[in-house]
């Protein structure tokens, strides 16, 4: 038995070291992120824009922090770090000794500023290997860059750039493309590859080649999708922006229309697509699709019923895991601004540790809200709740998600001021915000007692959401 327990030994130990050789890393130290939260996403749907939580990690008491991520291939991730987001191209089964600028916290007015946007820059590596695409993305885009800035204005107009410089747009655009191609043409590696041909043929688009088709025809209809490279996705989405509008009022997309609106089918919509030869390939049929579905929810010329029932049989017929993620992605970005819809789920601690969901609200309403201490506006609409709650109980929950970094301080300020309604950690799980749609400090949902958003937004406590709220409960309560 001696010897084959030894093999199996052997095996079991070859298995466990190929599953942690899969593990991509990233660790550091910096002291001033000691105690931190470092949160690691991916925008793995490019068509959406969601973003995946993809790692994170506490640094320890010196500023020490180990970060496993859960990728696959060669994907761009950003690190939130404060007023800062780092950008890194990380790849699967790598470890990455990164340099982190010292940790700059977000300011109150940050935090209550809608439109507020980290400082992005590309995150420094100790310990670069021979072919380092971090380093070389970094080179070629600040080359493309400046070639496209100081050139934009005159590459839009081609009768302007030849008055000026005596040659064809084209001829400059390919000139300067051959040259930038000689500095990086032998770095064997297919996503840096695939990032600068898309990136090339983007120029190529708003210079001189401004036809739709041939741009399909030549990058997207007979290529493989490139969804985790965005230069790829960017260039689609250029190409692809609103395109059911512009597709049915086309002779060969005309039934593009009824084959949504009415029919609701995607399987005749693809039909139709493929009019154009510039579009038949099934792949990229349903990728048009579900980027034009995308885009038709948010303009007026399909119904939204229509557009959703097209986008749920996308879901479930697809062959394509992509695609079944894209389309969720897509609705659960459209349910979350809607009355109407499932409540997101979430995950969230409480002041005693529990972690917390919305389903466990149901059978009753949910008042929810998202508030910071540093807001005068959350301040004072916290004592309105508070004579709320007192009146509601048994029918309305109250639940306030803090977006506050020291959540320790906003539960202080909770018992201070006898507020005996549930109070979350945003902390645990900040995509929240993102599943909300919330721009803005506080924000206000009602949420029905089947877990369904009835008012979003809804009124604030000193907009009479009271009397709103009674309202509905008199009209749903037989």
């Amino acid at each position: 038995m001696k010897p084959i327990r030894f093999i199996l030994t052997i095996v079991l130990l070859g298995v466990m070291y190929s599953a942690n050789a899969q593990k991509t890393i990233l660790q550091g130290c910096n002291p001033t992120y000691k105690g931190q939260e470092i949160n690691v996403y991916s925008c793995t749907d490019y068509i959406s824009g969601t973003k995946t939580l993809v790692g994170s990690g506490i640094a320890d008491s010196i500023g020490n922090f180990r970060i496993e991520l859960n990728i696959k291939g060669t994907c761009r991730v950003t690190l939130d770090l404060g007023r800062l987001r780092g950008v890194l191209y990380a790849d699967t089964a790598m470890t990455y000794d990164i340099a982190l600028p010292d940790y700059t916290p977000k300011t109150k007015a940050d935090l209550l500023n809608p439109y507020f946007e980290p400082d992005e820059f590309l995150v420094g590596i100790k310990n670069p290997d021979r072919y380092n695409i971090n380093m070389y993305i970094d080179i070629f885009d600040y080359t493309y860059e400046e070639y496209l800035e100081r050139n934009y204005y005159m590459l839009a107009s081609e009768r302007n750039y030849q008055k000026k410089f005596g040659k064809p747009v084209q001829t400059a655009v390919d000139s300067i493309i051959g040259e930038i191609e000689q500095m990086f043409d032998t770095i064997p590696n297919e996503f840096f590859s695939t990032y600068r041909q898309y990136k090339y043929a983007w120029l190529k688009f708003i210079s001189y080649m401004r036809d739709w088709r041939y741009m399909s025809r030549e990058y997207f209809n007979d290529q493989p999708v490139a969804y985790e490279n965005p230069a790829y996705m960017d260039l689609f989405n250029q190409i692809f922006t609103n395109f059911l509008k512009f597709y049915m009022n086309t002779r060969e997309g005309e039934r593009i229309y009824s084959d949504i609106a009415y029919s609701k089918s995607p399987v005749k919509a693809k039909q139709t697509l493929s009019n154009s030869l510039a579009i038949t390939n099934d792949t990229l049929q349903e990728m048009v699709l579900l980027k034009g579905i995308h885009d038709a929810l948010y303009d007026c010329y399909f119904t939204t019923s229509s557009l959703l029932i097209a986008l749920d049989s996308i879901k479930s017929s697809t062959t394509i895991q992509q695609h079944k993620q894209i389309a969720q992605n897509i609705e659960q970005k459209k349910q979350i601004t809607s009355a109407g819809t499932m409540a997101p789920d979430f995950c969230l601690a409480d002041t005693a540790g529990v972690f917390r969901s919305v389903d466990e609200y149901r059978g009753k309403y949910v008042y929810l809200n998202f508030v910071s201490s540093y807001s005068y506006t959350c301040t004072q609409d916290l004592e309105q709740l508070k004579l709320l709650n007192e009146k509601t109980k048994g029918v309305m929950d109250v639940i306030s998600i803090s977006i506050d970094d020291d959540f320790d301080q906003m539960k202080n300020f909770f018992k201070r001021n006898g507020y005996k309604w549930t109070l979350l950690d945003l902390k645990s799980d900040k995509s929240v915000l993102d599943r909300y749609n919330v721009k803005a400090f506080p924000s206000y949902f009602l949420i029905d007692t089947n877990g369904t958003i009835c008012m979003s937004p809804a009124p604030s406590p000193s907009e009479d959401f009271e009397t709103r709220f009674r309202q509905i409960f008199q009209n749903n309560k037989h």
